[in-house]
């Protein structure tokens, strides 16, 4: 009851703003001067406008398990105002409105009938002190909740966001740049009561000057993130994160003799997380510095120093800037790692070129002093041997010691041997053209001295070209990683593709499937490797596949056929709770231009199930209707 009054709340806003806009461009055309057709109107002396936008209307309906059967005649719109105050670099605006747009009518990718706008200012853009400002807003949009990069659960929600800017950039004095945005969103998954919602605030300083040939720059970050994530993906009933950070960081860079140059920089981070049961906070300082050298124009010497403080939280900060929700880690008090290393570098040919460099660590954390050294060579070739391959490869023979045993490293010492590979094809065969590439790294040292990682990439393509303009394309490829020698840390993908299109018609097909281990985001879940102090609990693991398909087709001249079809089954365990799920989407469209009139139909069914939470979901809408473009001025 509460959704029903904000939506016809908002829907009267709409109306409104609607009016005023015609009651504005009215007033422009009787009180402006009107120029070429589309072209705009001037109000006054020194302002200018334009605007044109779609109108559609027509006939839509919409029925559902969890919804009534409703169809009524309907109208729906997206449009676009732009201008400027004196000239485009004093004062710039333009927003960009829509309203009741769903994926039956529309290219705007929503189930739902969506509206909102987005709107933005410029100021004094061609100024020493340039600023902007900017806002949107969209409401009963449709989104996506899930795993990054792979099909997700389907959500219906609102989000806005507002953001501020402004520069001072006066010649010969540091620069100064200000930004400060705030965002906020809400979202359910369709066949569930779950909710998803996040809170960001975001400030931030930027600075940066040349004195006595040094390249300076500082800046400074506050940023606060609140954030509710579904019971089903949290492995209990709620969990809602609070976080706070900040951060400041200075970097600096000169020219050396011998074509030389030298860059250090440093920065102090710090943020707090409570999620009800547990509260983390960590501070982290990171110092780095490098120097090289070019004595010839194929021979360069570099050397390079590191030092952080604060193990836990160096490797909770690279998890959080994944987007993933703070983590707690715990690798013991005073961990911290310096970081000295040194080499070569020589460009034999213009194809070949190779390189050698020692490391040497010293570590502290789990309570135990390590060190270890490791010495690389590598060895780039850019000529395609016989006119088909590249490579490039890298050997590292690491000698490592501590005084007592560490989670996944026994002894008083260990040698190992690392490779990292890589191999690039390319060649065509009259009218077929192949390609592919294929990566391999073993015992990859981490963060971390006692952990490696090893894994293996690959990809590869097919196409093929026809005569009157017809095309097929083949793809594959794949991902394998882990941490060496850790049970349980291995993460995979694989996907396969295929298309084939000719001048009046396209098909194409994909397959993928994922596993491995996860944490929770505000965008659903970030696939992690297993990081030591990382509490297993804090892990989501998943296993999935999916697989879709679309086909387009003009038979006539400026009539179009659509159709797309997606299904995507995976299983999580979180904390225990396991969860089948399955999403299934079908859309088609159909379309005829004429001038400006578009003439329009669209179908969309959705299927959604989540077994942890109930009986799946299905929802249908359709749509019947005639969009005309208008030039307002």
């Amino acid at each position: 009851m509460i959704g029903c009054r904000r939506n016809h709340s908002i829907g009267k806003t709409f109306k409104r703003i609607g009016f005023l806009l015609i009651l504005a461009a009215q007033f422009a055309w009787g009180q402006g001067q009107q120029g070429p057709q589309g072209s705009g109107v001037q109000i006054g002396e020194n302002t200018h406008v334009h605007a044109a936008g779609l109108l559609t209307g027509g006939y839509a309906g919409d029925y559902g398990d969890q919804t009534s059967s409703d169809h009524n005649v309907t109208a729906s719109g997206d449009g676009e105002v732009s201008g400027y105050y004196y000239t485009p670099n004093f004062i710039s605006f333009d927003a960009t409105p829509y309203y009741n747009q769903s994926r039956a009518d529309s290219n705007s990718q929503s189930i739902s009938g969506a509206s909102g706008v987005s709107t933005a200012v410029n100021l004094f853009t061609g100024s020493h002190f340039p600023g902007s400002v900017n806002y949107h807003m969209d409401d009963n949009s449709t989104g996506l909740f899930g795993l990054s990069g792979q099909p997700n659960f389907t959500t219906k929600g609102r989000d806005q966001g507002f953001g501020i800017g402004w520069s001072a950039l006066l010649p010969n004095l540091p620069t100064l740049s200000v930004g400060y945005s705030q965002g906020s969103g809400d979202s359910t998954i369709y066949g569930t009561s779950q909710m998803a919602n996040s809170n960001s605030r975001i400030f931030n300083l930027r600075s940066s000057y040349q004195l006595l040939g040094f390249r300076l720059s500082g800046s400074f970050n506050d940023n606060s993130f609140d954030s509710q994530y579904p019971a089903f993906l949290a492995g209990q009933q709620e969990t809602a994160s609070n976080s706070h950070g900040h951060s400041f960081g200075f970097n600096a860079n000169h020219a050396l003799p011998v074509h030389g140059t030298f860059a250090a920089s440093y920065s102090r981070s710090s943020f707090s997380t409570d999620e009800g049961t547990t509260a983390t906070s960590y501070t982290t300082s990171t110092e780095n510095a490098n120097v090289n050298f070019h004595p010839t124009r194929k021979f360069e010497v570099f050397a390079n120093e590191s030092y952080t403080d604060n193990l836990s939280g160096a490797l909770a900060q690279t998890l959080v800037n994944s987007g993933a929700v703070p983590p707690t880690i715990n690798l013991g008090s005073s961990s911290q790692s310096l970081t000295l290393g040194g080499g070569v570098g020589y460009q034999f040919t213009n194809y070949l070129n190779g390189s050698a460099q020692v490391t040497r660590y010293q570590q502290y954390y789990f309570g135990t002093n390590l060190d270890g050294t490791y010495a690389s060579g590598t060895v780039n070739y850019g000529k395609r041997l016989l006119d088909m391959f590249t490579f490039s490869a890298s050997v590292v023979d690491s000698h490592s010691g501590q005084s007592s045993n560490v989670a996944g490293f026994t002894g008083q010492g260990a040698n190992a041997v690392g490779f990292i590979g890589n191999a690039n094809y390319f060649h065509p065969f009259g009218r077929w053209a192949t390609s592919g590439s294929f990566s391999y790294a073993q015992n990859v040292q981490t963060l971390l001295i006692t952990y490696t990682t090893s894994s293996y990439n690959y990809n590869a393509r097919l196409e093929r070209r026809f005569r009157h303009g017809i095309q097929w394309i083949a793809a594959f490829n794949g991902s394998h990683t882990g941490l060496t020698n850790q049970p349980d840390t291995a993460s995979r993908s694989e996907g396969y593709s295929t298309s084939f299109s000719m001048r009046r018609f396209a098909l194409n097909a994909n397959y993928n499937s994922y596993s491995g281990n996860s944490l929770l985001s505000t965008a659903g879940l970030t696939p992690v490797l297993p990081t030591p102090g990382l509490p297993v609990s804090d892990l989501i693991n998943y296993l999935g596949s999916s697989y879709s398909g679309g086909v387009s087709a003009t038979p006539l001249r400026h009539f179009t056929v659509s159709g797309t079809y997606g299904r995507s089954i995976s299983d999580t365990n979180a904390g225990g709770i396991s969860s089948s799920n399955n999403t299934e989407i079908l859309n088609g469209q159909l379309q005829y231009h004429f001038r400006r009139i578009s003439m329009l139909a669209g179908y969309t069914r959705l299927n959604q199930g989540i077994s942890v939470i109930g009986a799946p979901v299905s929802v249908t809408s359709y749509f019947v209707g005639v969009s005309r473009w208008f030039n307002f001025f």
